[in-house]
């Protein structure tokens, strides 16, 4: 049996067409961005062209775009570099590990942190925000996809009741499980930061963005020679930025996505079929992202059942790539789950080349490991 991935959510295959963008980088046009010559030139006009197609992909101008060495760091740099007017910065207790240590950091700061809590399919209640916006908010934290349970939050919504209570409240949106799996657009949402990540979407790894609006204020984290606008100075990762141009312009059409979801609630319906007691999480699945899907298996532990399907070359995961060797999930913790419906908890995540054939035998596979450790767990 061949390999199946489904851990797209942890990362993906770097696409053909991004590798080959990538080595004429590495092998011919691999001058310093900074330098005067030819090879220094040429380099600067690939990262402007690259710059061009990213801003596309999510209705930006190219003057918005700041590369950066990943998602882990665009988050970094918006909620640490941000210039705001208040002192109150809020968030959810569902965001990824690189939202949560920084609300850590800033709290240690002196800043005001709140941690909104969601409902148990992962959701936050407008109500909720609405009750913790005050005149000393300074900055909003909010995820468009969670990476563990998928759940959508409707940043229209959102974003409407914050930008009505006040103007001057900065917003920040990770949306790094978002990009080339929901179509969005800068001019639609009005935040002033958003975060990408080229390897959750065909890139490259070690490269991401994160999108400034106009009018606003960032204080650099990291300083030397003034690139990006000064905000990430260091010699610019061409192959990388050249790579998440390419990535952009391969981001999934409508009907790849529509593909993807389909196969995501089939995978569901073959597993329900075949396992009894099986519990989802997060949001129903037709509701939640086209790529997640996060089930709890009864009476076997979610790292025993992933080393389990591993040994058949089915990957998948057991939580978010970035705490996947903890115990346990902050997310489903912060849903309410049990410990035990938590510890049973394994991520599906699917991608663009994923068949129905995969998923068939997904189902059949899991279905024999799992009644095998159960029976196992029980001796």
């Amino acid at each position: 049996m061949n390999n199946i991935y489904l851990d797209h959510a942890a990362t993906t295959r770097t696409k053909e067409p991004v590798i080959e963008a990538m080595l004429d980088m590495l092998r011919d046009n691999y001058g310093n961005p900074s330098a005067l010559h030819g090879l220094g030139m040429g380099a600067e006009k690939k990262i402007k062209e690259a710059r061009q197609k990213v801003a596309r992909s999510i209705g930006a101008d190219a003057g918005q775009i700041i590369f950066t060495g990943g998602g882990t760091e665009a988050n970094n740099l918006a909620l640490f570099g941000s210039v705001t007017r208040g002192k109150d910065f809020i968030t959810t207790t569902i965001e990824h590990p690189s939202v949560l240590e920084v609300f850590k950091g800033l709290r240690e700061q002196g800043k005001n942190v709140t941690y909104l809590d969601v409902n148990p399919a992962g959701y936050l209640a407008v109500e909720k925000l609405r009750e913790a916006l005050t005149d000393e908010t300074g900055l909003v934290s909010i995820g468009f996809i969670n990476n563990e349970i998928g759940t959508v939050q409707n940043m229209k919504i959102l974003l409407e009741e914050i930008r009505a209570f006040s103007q001057d409240i900065m917003i920040h949106v990770d949306a790094v499980q978002a990009w080339g799996k929901l179509p969005f657009s800068v001019g639609e949402m009005p935040v002033d930061f958003l975060t990408l990540s080229a390897h959750k979407a065909g890139g490259p790894k070690g490269v991401g963005v994160l999108y400034v609006g106009k009018s606003q204020k960032l204080k650099p984290l990291i300083r030397g020679g003034g690139q990006e606008r000064a905000l990430r100075s260091g010699t610019e990762n061409t192959p990388g930025i050249v790579g998440m141009g390419i990535t952009a312009e391969l981001l999934p059409a409508k009907r790849d996505i529509e593909r993807m979801t389909k196969l995501k609630g089939k995978l569901y319906e073959l597993i329900k079929r075949r396992i009894d007691g099986v519990q989802l999480n997060g949001p129903p699945v037709e509701e939640g992202a086209p790529h997640i899907l996060n089930l709890s298996f009864p009476d076997v532990r979610a790292q025993v059942l992933v080393q389990a399907l591993a040994e058949e070359g089915i990957y998948v995961s057991s939580g978010s790539a970035c705490s996947s060797k903890e115990e346990d999930s902050h997310v489903l913790q912060a849903l309410g789950y049990s410990k035990k419906r938590r510890q049973e908890a394994v991520r599906f995540s699917l991608g663009e080349e994923n068949t129905l054939q995969e998923m068939e035998t997904i189902a059949k596979v899991l279905a024999a490991r799992w009644q095998h450790l159960q029976k196992v767990m029980r001796l």
